[in-house]
């Protein structure tokens, strides 16, 4: 993801010409050419590599639910890598195959999931077990192998193999024929077996999975050196590039090379649905009317005409039309409101990104028949919503022109911005051209122009203020299933974000739209490009829009996309550029395509590295549009056990750097130690970590709230996901264990929110959601160690939606010398806290070490009530000392063992001497009796609950 600190400012200083190359490949963006130097490589000091451990998550999987005209091939399959067999897909793919040495294989899964789970390799996620596995899995053919029986009286007339997914590519046998090949980690693949199948026996099916020509050469990262952020492997997409090995993830030692979607065979009567769309459009700003447009593709795969009915049903509403059908031949259908009456919704149940409103969701079911009998059926669920966007233009008369772009109203097939020669507008900052042939008059003019030149992303009509992350990827070796995925959902949507960036592409699967959809996550979906001018760019264009095509038509009926953008770091390539955003607006046309992820009314991206002075984020971060700004979030000590052996924890060491505690967090460690003392291990460490973790992620997003809607209009971490095990960018643990970084997240990005400006300390209030806030109270109260009130002020307030307000311009804390802690609480007009944000603070120039002396002392726990969806616990502090960084985890009554995850409401708080606060737990994942442990900076160990 990042260069070292004198690339980013040549990155900045540079050119943005479109078509800009560079002179010479380096390293850097050619990867390595030899094996890297044994010396370098990170060693463990344990003494021993148990094969059976697991880091986790443990989690049960549910088969996935089949469809009346499906069947879902998930048992059965077997893996061999091709050098270990003496036969071809002819013979492999027979029934009188013996495959009886062969791997019990994982599918959907990589090859380096099955080889994990058959305990061939330790847990690649465990120390630096992942150096003990070799390179050359991604350099060599692999065999996937099933058998399965098609019932007898399944009559339809044509029969398909569908390939949901594949990486790199595949030759596909049934029955001792080939049926076709795969190309492309996104494509999907579709054959017909209609003469190969048997229905009543047995049928073999064979996929060799090849990988990708340009594998490379991962570099390991160690304290003297990150690695490299890719390499050759950027040559072969569409594939998922960081495989290779980036700043934030190893080199995966298959490149994620398998069938790592689903397979099914599929029936149909001659008669297929294909690519189906729905398009929902609002009467803006009227909310109470929605006009739905559908269409589909129908094909007819006999050698006959047919007249084909084709209905569509959601909820109660049911159209239909019939249309004939050429042999051989398709047909496109669509239902438009203005000849579908009961098309124009009334009062629709909206949906809308977290924060502003419920994620409502209809499904479509669409079938086509001939003859009253269904020949094919599917079921497309959708949102009504609709998509629109500020953002500045330069036209060939004049410059910063302001537009509110809606692509529905946009009726081209062509992008309607040019994006080669954009115009620097600030440093880092770059405003786009109108494209030939599109008219300033054919646009609405933007009224909030105050925003220049800066992308404002609206949902039906309202500006949604962007608070969120970016996923690398949602797991290194591509485990994708719902229920490892869905915890990491519930956590962005509990924390208060509204948008995932998918970075390059890497996460594009169904799941994880489906859950961005349910949880509310807008998502900017990057295609399988990465930085310009550093990393290289695909050999094979066609294959790269073939691969891009598929994805657009395949997932545009998620509400929850909300940008297509080509490219991390830069700007496609001419020819890449102009196919992708003609796709976009030709097979979409409901969302806008971002020709850059930075500088292109955005603000630069980064920096990455930890920021001492916070004011830095008020003073020079905090502006505009920023997909990128990290900093390091080292996880909790009990974290940090489950990830490498007791030997390698303390102190740090190349294991850290391998996990990614690598160049760049010197800052860090030495503020950790400069605040709170030198840490004496890895609990004292990690405890005082997450002091830093807190104030940093909160001061980046305070940064952005302190000027909302002046001149800033999102912020995405970089990042709020770890794809496995890591130490640096992320808000939670791999296994959905949160830290200060994401409790801080949680608070600040709360829609209803009362904070201290960084550089001012004036009192803010931010209102960034639908709803005006009326006759509020704010209130300010000032603590010292002790926990004695030193001062306490209110005020009412009230507040318009998606607006900030500087409520009162005096620093409290200005004159304090010593350690305090500024508490600020904000109730609505019935009195119930909606906002509790605390600071411990010191006089400039001072530490806080003297929190070190504080007395160690127990807060008691009691569960006051339960609901259907939450339990409430009552946690006091009946001690003369104030309890610092209060962190709850629930324990299994029976196990003692952690329950993870555990959606609590609260986390990292302080309980002033006889405090209570009462925090909730949501029961979506507690199903048996269970204690309550708290922890914190002062509070004694096995500090446990009763069993509840």
């Amino acid at each position: 993801m990042k260069k070292n600190f004198l690339l980013g400012l040549f990155m900045i200083m540079a050119s943005v010409s479109f078509a800009q190359k560079p002179k010479k490949l380096t390293t850097g963006q050619f990867g390595e050419r030899k094996p890297q130097d044994v010396s370098t490589i990170p060693v463990t000091k344990a003494k021993s590599i148990d094969k059976d451990y697991r880091v986790g998550p443990f989690i049960k999987t549910q088969p996935l639910t089949t469809v009346e005209n499906e069947i879902i091939l998930q048992e059965g399959w077997k893996l061999q890598a091709e050098e270990e067999l003496k036969y071809t897909g002819f013979q492999i793919s027979e029934t009188s195959y013996e495959d009886n040495s062969w791997y019990n294989a994982t599918v959907p899964g990589t090859v380096l999931t099955t080889l994990v789970n058959e305990k061939v390799y330790p847990d690649p996620y465990f120390g630096v077990n992942n150096t003990l596995i070799p390179d050359d899995l991604s350099r060599k053919n692999w065999w996937y192998r099933t058998e399965f029986k098609v019932p007898a009286d399944k009559t339809e007339d044509k029969t398909y193999i569908v390939l949901n997914g594949i990486n790199y590519s595949a030759n596909v046998w049934l029955n001792g024929h080939k049926i076709g090949q795969l190309k492309g980690a996104f494509v999907r693949g579709k054959f017909e077996v209609s003469d190969f199948i048997k229905k009543g026996d047995n049928n073999a099916l064979a996929i060799q999975i090849l990988p990708p020509p340009n594998p490379g050469i991962p570099q390991e990262a160690h304290l003297e050196d990150r690695g490299r952020n890719g390499g050759q492997l950027c040559l072969d997409g569409p594939t998922f590039i960081s495989s290779e090995g980036w700043d934030w993830i190893p080199g995966i030692r298959d490149r994620n090379i398998g069938v790592w979607q689903d397979v099914r065979v599929r029936f149909e009567n001659g008669l297929n649905i294909a690519n189906p769309f729905v398009v929902t459009d609002l009467d803006l700003p009227d909310l109470t009317k929605a006009h739905i447009n559908i269409s589909t593709t129908v094909n007819n795969t006999t050698s006959k005409v047919i007249s084909a009915e084709v209905e569509a049903k959601i909820e109660k509403v049911i159209v239909k039309k019939t249309v004939r059908v050429a042999p051989n031949s398709s047909t496109e259908v669509t239902f438009d409101p203005s000849e579908y009456k009961k098309l124009n919704f009334k009062n629709p149940r909206l949906w809308w990104p977290n924060g502003y409103g419920a994620q409502e969701l209809y499904t479509l079911e669409l079938s086509v028949s001939k003859d009253g009998k269904v020949s094919d059926k599917k079921n497309v669920r959708f949102g009504i919503r609709e998509l629109s966007f500020g953002l500045t233009v330069d036209t060939k008369d004049q410059q910063n022109v302001r537009i509110d772009y809606n692509p529905i109203a946009d009726k081209s097939e062509t992008h309607f911005l040019d994006n080669r020669e954009p115009r620097k507008e600030l440093q880092g900052v770059f405003v786009p051209k109108l494209a030939e042939g599109f008219d300033i008059k054919d646009f609405d003019q933007g009224e909030d122009t105050h925003l220049n030149p800066y992308l404002v992303i609206k949902v039906n009509g309202t500006p949604i203020f962007i608070k969120g992350g970016n996923w690398g990827m949602d797991d290194g070796m591509k485990r994708a299933e719902r229920e490892r995925l869905e915890p990491y959902l519930q956590l962005h949507k509990d924390a208060n974000f509204n948008l995932i960036r998918n970075w390059t592409g890497e996460s594009t699967e169904e799941i994880f739209y489906e859950l961005c959809d349910e949880y509310g996550m807008l998502v900017w979906n990057d295609f399988w490009l990465s930085t310009q001018n550093y990393n290289l760019v695909p050999n094979d264009y066609n294959l790269f829009m073939d691969n891009a095509k598929d994805v657009v038509l395949r997932y545009r009926n998620h509400p929850s996309i909300v940008i297509w953008c080509p490219r991390n770091e830069g700007y496609a390539p001419d020819y890449l550029d102009t196919e992708l955003s003609t796709l976009v607006t030709k097979y979409d046309g409901t969302r806008f395509y971002q020709g850059n992820s930075r500088n292109l009314n955005l603000r630069n991206s980064g920096p990455w590295h930890y920021a001492p002075d916070q004011t830095f984020y008020t003073v020079k971060s905090a502006y505009g549009f920023s997909t990128e700004l990290g900093t390091t979030s080292a996880p909790t000590a009990e974290t940090m056990r489950k990830m490498m052996a007791e030997e390698d924890l303390w102190p740090i060491n190349d294991v850290w750097a391998y996990h990614d505690f690598h160049w760049g967090q010197e800052k860090y460690v030495a503020h950790i130690d400069e605040l709170y003392g030198e840490a004496t291990g890895i609990d004292d460490f990690c405890r005082k970590a997450q002091f830093v973790n807190y104030n940093s992620h909160r001061a980046m997003f305070e940064s952005w709230n302190s000027k909302l809607w002046n001149n800033t209009t999102g912020l995405l971490l970089w990042m709020t996901h770890p794809a496995w095990p890591s130490t640096v960018w992320q808000v939670y643990s791999y296994d959905y264990e949160t830290f200060g970084s994401y409790f801080a997240s949680k608070v600040a990005c709360e829609p209803l929110h009362i904070q201290k400006n960084i550089e001012s300390g004036y009192i803010e209030v931010i209102n960034a959601s639908s709803n005006d806030l009326e006759k509020a109270t704010a209130s300010v109260e000032v603590f010292d160690l002790e926990g004695k009130q030193v001062s306490t002020v209110s005020k009412e307030v009230s507040l318009a939606s998606n607006s900030m307000q500087t409520l009162i311009e005096k620093n409290f804390s200005k004159d304090i010398k010593g350690v305090h802690m500024v508490r600020l609480s904000l109730k609505d007009k019935k009195g119930k806290v909606i906002s509790v944000n605390e600071y411990w603070e010191t006089e400039e120039g001072g530490n806080f070490q003297k929190i070190n002396d504080l007395e160690k002392i127990s807060v008691a726990v009691v569960e006051v009530s339960e609901d259907a969806n939450y339990k409430y616990f009552e946690i006091s502090n009946t001690s003369s000392t104030p309890a610092l960084n209060v962190k709850l985890n629930a324990l299994s009554a029976s196990t003692d063992k952690v329950i993870l995850p555990a959606y609590f409401s609260e986390g990292y708080f302080t309980l002033m001497p006889n405090e209570k606060r009462v925090v909730k737990l949501n029961k979506a994942n507690i199903s048996e009796t269970i204690k309550v442990r708290v922890t914190g900076y002062n509070i004694k160990k096995n500090n446990v609950s009763p069993v509840f």
